[in-house]
């Protein structure tokens, strides 16, 4: 999970022209007659899927149906990567876990999986829990937390067969390949990274990493890989990394780390200053390719895996994204990426949703069309019942045959932002704040300041909020402030909480 990455949520959908619409800002044009990608959009509330694609053609829209005995639509989902299935963890009447495979195209169910045992604490999905092909689904399982009286392993990582709903692989807590790392299970969910079927001339692979659930997230995690044709499990540290994102045709990787020998930049309060955007070509050789004395955050493969795109910050000032090619050289991209904590990759550039106060929701997207900077488009004014999050983009099919990224040659400042430094902010009532958890773990929101008060929604990373009352202590000694989403609820979020060795700061001010 990424720090200031982010993540998000709503109900009902109007039809939906693709254009720049009565939202329109800068110089965004309409979307126009190119590209070959096509990206699915997600609303929680009311489990609402939007297509949207970037060649004039109108979106689709869908209401996902829920299975008898489910009354509530899942929050995690993710879509098979020919973009036909879409998988979900959902939680029935009797707080049963399930597993769900449905079809996009024929709007059918073709598989699910009910967890044994009763109850669960938690389910996860990745952006690659899908194989190549479709055939299999990974997901993890959190049994139990410490203390719970659970015969249960602490956590399972299982890949179904789509076809028949069987579990053909299946990996926990107790299996003698994972104590003998050491790693402690208590509390851990196993959150993919990465899925590569087993076939005739390779082993099946899959890299995860046990995240502490039901805190807001650690910098840095244990990077496993799981080996499905012989059972084995090993450390491989960069598959811990935050922000990690994979090239797949090329088994490339990018991510963000910090390193001490450099400078690193500051958050207006506790959190994660990773100062370096890190790089591992298809040989398996690590080398950085960024730094500036900031934070860095978001790195990812853009421009069908011509270039990376990645984000930097320090208190004072706004985010502001850059993209490296693979010479070496730097290009600051456009403003309206402030306030965007998040970008998927594209044949030619990459898109991504609108976010910041007052902010209409949009699908942009960025074209590279010869020159270093990209074009902007608007490829679609997102219907305001629900708050929508990309689910799933066209997987990019570039990387063989083009060189490996350069090192970075020396430390040196960036280009110029492109857009001004402003004074630093504090939480204030009236104020907004995004959402910062890590590695997939979600901000609980609660019906009073304190942890002994019910959840009574949830919030992904990245999600923007206003503040509107607070600061309150809990009798938990954590700092706690009533905040209101864009889609209207209400309820109490923690300040920060602590981490291992420090303490993470879990709503971070905006302008």
């Amino acid at each position: 999970m990424n720090h200031l990455r982010r993540t998000i949520l709503i109900i009902l959908i109007l039809s939906a022209v693709i254009s720049a619409g009565p939202f329109a800002r800068g110089d965004a044009r309409p979307a126009q007659a190119s590209g070959s990608w096509s990206a699915w959009l997600y609303g929680a509330e009311g489990g609402r899927l939007i297509q949207v694609f970037p060649d004039g053609a109108p979106a689709i829209t869908k209401t996902l149906p829920l299975p008898a005995g489910v009354s509530s639509a899942p929050f995690g989902v993710t879509v098979s990567r020919d973009g036909t299935l879409l998988a979900a963890c959902m939680i029935d009447d009797a707080s049963n876990t399930s597993v769900h495979v449905y079809d996009l195209n024929a709007g059918i169910y073709r598989a699910a999986y009910l967890a044994p045992g009763g109850p669960t604490v938690g389910c996860t999905l990745g952006r690659y829990a899908f194989s190549e092909d479709g055939s299999l689904l990974a997901f993890g399982l959190l049994n139990s937390y410490p203390g719970m009286s659970d015969a249960r392993p602490a956590w399972e990582l299982l890949v179904m067969q789509v076809s028949t709903g069987s579990i053909v692989y299946r990996l926990d807590a107790n299996a003698p390949a994972v104590v003998a790392l050491g790693i402690d299970p208590a509390g851990k969910m196993p959150m993919l990274e990465t899925f590569e079927q087993p076939t005739a001339t390779r082993p099946g692979l899959i890299t995860f990493k046990p995240v502490q659930w039901g805190t807001e997230g650690f910098c840095e995690y244990d990077g496993l890989v799981w080996n499905l044709t012989d059972g084995s499990v090993y450390n491989i540290a960069r598959y811990g990394k935050n922000g990690l994102d994979v090239l797949l045709p090329n088994s490339e990787l990018t991510w963000v780390e910090t390193n001490p020998a450099y400078a690193q930049g500051v958050l207006e309060g506790p959190g994660c200053t990773h100062n370096m955007v890190m790089y591992s070509n298809k040989a398996g050789d690590l080398y950085p390719l960024f730094t500036n004395g900031t934070v860095v955050f978001g790195a990812e493969f853009v421009d069908d895996g011509r270039r990376i795109a990645f984000s930097t910050y320090t208190a004072g000032s706004v985010n502001q994204w850059y993209a490296i090619d693979r010479a070496g050289g730097l290009t600051a991209l456009p403003a309206d990426l402030v306030n965007t904590y998040e970008v998927w990759g594209t044949p030619d550039g990459y898109v991504f949703m609108t976010s910041g106060p007052d902010v209409p929701q949009e699908v942009r997207y960025h074209r590279f069309s010869g020159g270093p900077s990209p074009e902007v488009f608007t490829a679609l004014a997102v219907p305001s019942n629900d708050y929508y999050r990309i689910i799933y983009v066209t997987p990019l099919a570039g990387g063989a045959g083009l060189p490996a990224f350069s090192p970075m040659p020396v430390v040196g400042p960036p280009p110029p932002p492109v857009t001004p430094t402003l004074p630093p902010d504090v939480l204030v009532i009236g104020g907004r704040a995004i959402v910062n958890t890590t590695a997939g773990d979600v901000l609980r929101v609660r019906t009073g300041p304190g942890t002994t008060y019910p959840v009574s929604f949830q919030l992904a990373h990245g999600t923007p909020v206003t503040l509107v009352e607070g600061p309150a202590a809990g009798p938990e000694g954590y700092t706690w402030w009533r905040i209101h989403t864009d889609d209207g609820r209400s309820g109490w979020a923690v300040e920060g909480v602590p981490e291992a060795g420090g303490f993470l700061q879990t709503l971070i001010p905006l302008r």
